[in-house]
């Protein structure tokens, strides 16, 4: 991996929060959860007896993750641009600090979701593959479907995860000051890739290493593994957010009732 940790991992873990956008609402999908489908993928945290994930809750297709984030590093281009083009004609410094701040945040956000997607998607190392459009004239540089890049990322984190553990294992080992300092550097940097790689993977995928999910190529679907409590505390809150609609599609209709009269 030809990354730059210790450039991305600021901008990556520190918006992490701008994952949310990409998470469907669990809500909307409680009523999809049932018993796990034959499928294989991204292995996650062990659970308690007691509380078995063997539900299944979809979670979001991987095409419709990757247009979202497409879409959404579009418009934070835009708004950056356009933010720029006013700070540079705005004279009243109050207004210009205030749309400072919008424009600063955005720039960040652009910046972590362009790493995210180039941590995905990029060449990162790998022989560069193009493709010739004869109509237009153009050449494309291949990086594969998206199937690929999500399948190929995840099994870059869990190598970091299991090199981690690994050296973490061997320096317990060791009594010689100068082989614990060289293993210490060594998973520093494999710490500070995983950090940026797993973040990649939120903010794109919105799959994060502290839960379970499940990969179904046959409908190219992520599945997050939750259990039965998880799912009923789902299936109250659909239950409460359906009756709050009902009750304020009630109250239009009555009002709309009342005008007529």
């Amino acid at each position: 991996m030809n990354l730059n940790p210790k450039r991305t991992i600021p901008l990556l873990v520190s918006l992490m929060l701008a994952a949310l956008w990409c998470m469907p609402a669990l809500a909307q999908d409680a009523a999809e959860a049932a018993a796990a489908p034959a499928v294989t993928g991204d292995a996650g945290t062990e659970t308690t007896e007691a509380e078995k994930q063997d539900k299944l809750l979809k979670w979001i297709t991987l095409e419709d993750a990757f247009l979202k984030a497409v879409q959404q590093r579009r418009l934070l281009q835009r708004a950056v641009v356009g933010e720029k083009a006013k700070l540079d004609k705005l004279t009243d410094e109050t207004q210009k600090n205030e749309l400072n701040t919008e424009y600063e945040k955005h720039q960040k956000q652009y910046q972590a979701l362009s790493i995210a997607m180039n941590v995905i998607f990029g060449v990162q190392g790998r022989p560069i593959q193009y493709e010739y459009n004869t109509v237009t004239s153009t050449v494309y540089l291949k990086v594969g479907t998206v199937e690929e890049g999500f399948a190929r990322t995840v099994q870059i984190r869990d190598r970091l995860r299991g090199l981690i553990a690994q050296q973490e294992a061997f320096k317990e080992t060791q009594t010689d000051e100068t082989k614990i300092a060289d293993i210490e550097k060594r998973l520093d940097l494999a710490r500070r890739q995983y950090q940026t790689v797993a973040a990649a993977l939120q903010l794109v995928f919105g799959v994060t290493p502290e839960r379970n999910y499940l990969y179904n190529p046959k409908d190219s679907t992520l599945y997050l593994r939750i259990t039965e409590s998880e799912l009923e505390k789902l299936r109250q809150q659909l239950a409460t957010i359906q009756e709050e609609r009902q009750a304020a599609s009630d109250e239009a209709a009555n009002a709309a009732a009342a005008e007529e009269e």
